[in-house]
Protein backbone atom coordinates (compact mmCIF):
# COMPACT_ATOMS: atom_id res chain seq x y z
CA UNK A 1 0.00 0.00 0.00
CA UNK A 2 1.09 3.67 -0.59
CA UNK A 3 0.71 6.88 1.10
CA UNK A 4 -2.12 8.82 -0.39
CA UNK A 5 -0.11 11.70 0.28
CA UNK A 6 3.38 11.20 -0.93
CA UNK A 7 3.16 8.00 -2.50
CA UNK A 8 5.89 5.78 -0.32
CA UNK A 9 5.25 2.78 0.15
CA UNK A 10 3.94 1.79 3.55
CA UNK A 11 5.00 -1.18 5.18
CA UNK A 12 2.84 -3.47 8.02
CA UNK A 13 0.10 -1.62 9.19
CA UNK A 14 1.22 1.73 9.61
CA UNK A 15 -1.03 4.77 9.63
CA UNK A 16 1.17 7.21 9.80
CA UNK A 17 3.74 7.89 6.58
CA UNK A 18 7.15 7.80 7.80
CA UNK A 19 8.55 9.95 4.66
CA UNK A 20 6.10 12.73 5.04
CA UNK A 21 4.44 12.00 8.27
CA UNK A 22 1.25 12.11 6.73
CA UNK A 23 -2.26 10.22 8.49
CA UNK A 24 -3.38 7.57 6.07
CA UNK A 25 -7.28 7.42 5.60
CA UNK A 26 -7.94 4.22 6.13
CA UNK A 27 -10.99 4.21 9.04
CA UNK A 28 -13.45 4.47 6.68
CA UNK A 29 -12.21 2.81 3.39
CA UNK A 30 -14.87 0.23 3.83
CA UNK A 31 -17.75 1.96 5.24
CA UNK A 32 -20.32 4.07 3.63
CA UNK A 33 -20.74 7.06 4.55
CA UNK A 34 -21.62 10.64 2.92
CA UNK A 35 -20.49 14.09 3.94
CA UNK A 36 -22.62 16.69 5.34
CA UNK A 37 -20.09 19.62 5.57
CA UNK A 38 -19.35 22.10 8.42
CA UNK A 39 -22.48 22.01 10.64
CA UNK A 40 -21.59 24.74 13.58
CA UNK A 41 -17.67 25.64 14.68
CA UNK A 42 -16.42 22.60 16.48
CA UNK A 43 -12.83 22.47 16.80
CA UNK A 44 -10.81 19.53 16.00
CA UNK A 45 -9.10 18.58 19.72
CA UNK A 46 -5.65 17.69 17.44
CA UNK A 47 -4.73 19.96 15.00
CA UNK A 48 -7.92 23.32 15.85
CA UNK A 49 -9.27 22.68 12.45
CA UNK A 50 -13.05 23.28 11.95
CA UNK A 51 -14.92 19.72 12.03
CA UNK A 52 -16.85 18.09 9.56
CA UNK A 53 -20.18 16.19 9.86
CA UNK A 54 -20.82 12.69 7.96
CA UNK A 55 -23.69 10.45 8.23
CA UNK A 56 -23.05 6.75 8.23
CA UNK A 57 -25.60 4.81 6.25
CA UNK A 58 -26.66 2.53 9.21
CA UNK A 59 -30.26 1.79 10.54
CA UNK A 60 -30.88 4.61 11.53
CA UNK A 61 -28.57 6.60 10.61
CA UNK A 62 -25.32 7.46 12.63
CA UNK A 63 -23.87 11.41 12.59
CA UNK A 64 -20.36 12.17 13.90
CA UNK A 65 -18.16 15.16 13.46
CA UNK A 66 -14.34 14.47 11.73
CA UNK A 67 -11.40 16.33 10.99
CA UNK A 68 -10.96 16.36 7.62
CA UNK A 69 -6.73 16.93 8.01
CA UNK A 70 -6.13 14.84 10.97
CA UNK A 71 -8.44 12.14 10.19
CA UNK A 72 -10.17 12.47 13.75
CA UNK A 73 -13.28 11.17 14.73
CA UNK A 74 -15.75 12.25 17.64
CA UNK A 75 -18.42 9.86 18.70
CA UNK A 76 -21.14 10.74 21.33
CA UNK A 77 -22.04 8.17 24.04
CA UNK A 78 -22.97 5.30 22.66
CA UNK A 79 -22.71 5.83 19.00
CA UNK A 80 -19.12 4.19 18.87
CA UNK A 81 -20.48 0.82 19.93
CA UNK A 82 -23.60 1.29 17.86
CA UNK A 83 -21.38 1.92 15.10
CA UNK A 84 -18.81 -1.44 15.52
CA UNK A 85 -22.46 -3.03 15.96
CA UNK A 86 -24.01 -2.26 12.62
CA UNK A 87 -21.07 -2.65 10.34
CA UNK A 88 -19.30 -5.83 11.86
CA UNK A 89 -20.54 -9.15 11.51
CA UNK A 90 -21.63 -10.70 14.75
CA UNK A 91 -18.40 -13.11 16.04
CA UNK A 92 -19.49 -16.15 17.66
CA UNK A 93 -16.30 -17.26 18.70
CA UNK A 94 -13.25 -15.15 19.95
CA UNK A 95 -9.81 -15.05 17.82
CA UNK A 96 -7.54 -14.58 20.98
CA UNK A 97 -4.30 -15.35 18.72
CA UNK A 98 -5.72 -11.94 17.09
CA UNK A 99 -6.99 -10.13 20.02
CA UNK A 100 -3.46 -10.49 21.29
CA UNK A 101 -1.88 -8.73 17.82
CA UNK A 102 -4.11 -5.76 17.70
CA UNK A 103 -3.38 -4.92 21.09
CA UNK A 104 0.41 -5.26 21.04
CA UNK A 105 0.01 -1.96 18.97
CA UNK A 106 2.16 -2.96 16.05
CA UNK A 107 2.76 0.04 13.97
CA UNK A 108 0.88 2.17 15.60
CA UNK A 109 1.05 4.84 17.51
CA UNK A 110 -1.16 6.77 19.72
CA UNK A 111 -0.44 10.51 20.68
CA UNK A 112 0.63 10.91 24.45
CA UNK A 113 -0.99 14.31 25.27
CA UNK A 114 -4.34 15.50 26.74
CA UNK A 115 -6.30 16.67 24.54
CA UNK A 116 -9.81 19.00 24.60
CA UNK A 117 -12.98 17.74 24.34
CA UNK A 118 -14.40 19.62 21.33
CA UNK A 119 -17.80 20.81 23.03
CA UNK A 120 -17.20 21.35 26.80
CA UNK A 121 -13.39 21.84 25.96
CA UNK A 122 -12.64 20.23 29.15
CA UNK A 123 -9.31 17.71 29.60
CA UNK A 124 -10.31 14.35 28.06
CA UNK A 125 -8.96 10.81 29.56
CA UNK A 126 -7.02 8.53 28.28
CA UNK A 127 -8.73 5.19 28.47
CA UNK A 128 -8.28 1.25 26.77
CA UNK A 129 -10.94 0.85 25.01
CA UNK A 130 -12.57 -2.29 25.92
CA UNK A 131 -10.25 -2.61 28.65
CA UNK A 132 -7.99 -5.11 26.91
CA UNK A 133 -8.35 -3.55 22.76
CA UNK A 134 -5.00 -1.68 23.08
CA UNK A 135 -6.41 1.03 21.26
CA UNK A 136 -6.18 3.99 23.52
CA UNK A 137 -9.02 6.58 23.04
CA UNK A 138 -9.65 10.15 24.29
CA UNK A 139 -13.51 10.49 26.78
CA UNK A 140 -15.02 13.12 27.63
CA UNK A 141 -17.44 12.17 30.36
CA UNK A 142 -20.07 14.04 29.40
CA UNK A 143 -19.72 13.79 25.46
CA UNK A 144 -18.15 11.09 24.09
CA UNK A 145 -15.09 9.87 22.48
CA UNK A 146 -12.15 10.95 20.36
CA UNK A 147 -10.51 8.68 18.10
CA UNK A 148 -7.52 9.38 16.04
CA UNK A 149 -6.82 8.53 12.73
CA UNK A 150 -6.84 5.13 12.53
CA UNK A 151 -8.01 3.91 15.82
CA UNK A 152 -11.56 3.00 14.29
CA UNK A 153 -9.73 0.39 12.02
CA UNK A 154 -8.04 -1.19 14.94
CA UNK A 155 -11.02 -1.03 16.86
CA UNK A 156 -13.43 -2.64 13.55
CA UNK A 157 -10.18 -5.34 13.29
CA UNK A 158 -10.60 -6.38 17.37
CA UNK A 159 -14.79 -6.20 17.39
CA UNK A 160 -14.36 -8.65 14.23
CA UNK A 161 -12.14 -11.07 16.23
CA UNK A 162 -14.28 -11.21 18.83
CA UNK A 163 -13.28 -8.02 21.24
CA UNK A 164 -17.18 -7.31 21.34
CA UNK A 165 -17.55 -10.14 23.91
CA UNK A 166 -14.37 -8.76 25.91
CA UNK A 167 -16.04 -5.17 26.08
CA UNK A 168 -19.11 -6.25 27.00
CA UNK A 169 -17.77 -8.42 29.94
CA UNK A 170 -15.54 -5.27 30.51
CA UNK A 171 -18.75 -2.93 31.54
CA UNK A 172 -20.53 -5.79 33.47
CA UNK A 173 -17.86 -5.41 35.57
CA UNK A 174 -17.43 -1.86 36.09
CA UNK A 175 -21.17 -1.83 36.70
CA UNK A 176 -20.88 -4.32 39.47
CA UNK A 177 -18.05 -2.75 40.82
CA UNK A 178 -20.11 1.05 40.72
CA UNK A 179 -23.37 -0.82 42.21
CA UNK A 180 -24.07 0.86 45.71
CA UNK A 181 -24.26 -1.19 49.12
CA UNK A 182 -27.78 -2.29 49.77
CA UNK A 183 -29.03 0.25 52.89
CA UNK A 184 -29.94 -1.04 56.22
CA UNK A 185 -33.81 0.84 55.35
CA UNK A 186 -33.58 -1.41 52.19
CA UNK A 187 -33.15 -4.70 53.71
CA UNK A 188 -35.75 -4.39 56.19
CA UNK A 189 -38.04 -3.45 53.53
CA UNK A 190 -36.88 -6.70 51.76
CA UNK A 191 -37.38 -8.73 54.51
CA UNK A 192 -33.56 -9.37 54.50
CA UNK A 193 -33.59 -11.33 58.56
CA UNK A 194 -29.80 -10.78 58.66
CA UNK A 195 -29.90 -6.67 59.27
CA UNK A 196 -30.58 -5.31 62.58
CA UNK A 197 -33.78 -4.28 63.47
CA UNK A 198 -32.24 -2.23 66.34
CA UNK A 199 -32.13 1.06 65.38
CA UNK A 200 -28.31 3.05 65.09
CA UNK A 201 -27.45 6.15 66.85
CA UNK A 202 -24.09 6.72 65.78
CA UNK A 203 -21.42 6.41 68.08
CA UNK A 204 -22.14 5.84 71.95
CA UNK A 205 -21.77 9.23 72.88
CA UNK A 206 -25.01 10.59 71.49
CA UNK A 207 -27.20 7.59 72.23
CA UNK A 208 -30.52 8.49 74.28
CA UNK A 209 -30.60 7.88 78.19
CA UNK A 210 -33.72 5.58 77.97
CA UNK A 211 -33.81 5.68 82.02
CA UNK A 212 -34.02 9.04 81.83
CA UNK A 213 -37.06 8.49 78.91
CA UNK A 214 -38.53 6.07 81.00
CA UNK A 215 -38.62 8.32 84.20
CA UNK A 216 -40.25 11.33 82.44
CA UNK A 217 -42.85 8.84 80.81
CA UNK A 218 -44.14 7.34 83.91
CA UNK A 219 -44.28 10.84 85.52
CA UNK A 220 -46.65 12.27 82.83
CA UNK A 221 -48.86 9.58 83.14
CA UNK A 222 -49.07 10.10 87.18
CA UNK A 223 -50.11 13.56 85.80
CA UNK A 224 -52.50 12.27 83.47
CA UNK A 225 -54.33 9.93 85.73
CA UNK A 226 -54.55 13.00 88.82
CA UNK A 227 -56.12 14.76 85.87
CA UNK A 228 -58.66 12.31 84.94
CA UNK A 229 -59.54 11.34 88.87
Amino acid sequence: MNCTNCGGRLEGDLTICPFCQSRQDFDLAQVHFRNLGAQGELPCPGCDNQLEVIEFETTPPIQIERCGSCRGLFFNPGELEALLEAKIDQAVWVDGQRLQEIAQNYGYHHEVRYLKCPMCEERMSHINFGGKSGVIVDRCGAHGVWLQGGELRRLMEWWRAGGKHLHQRNELEKLETSRPTVSMSHSMAYGDSSSSMEPSWGDSSSSPNWDVIKSVGMLLAGIAAVLMD
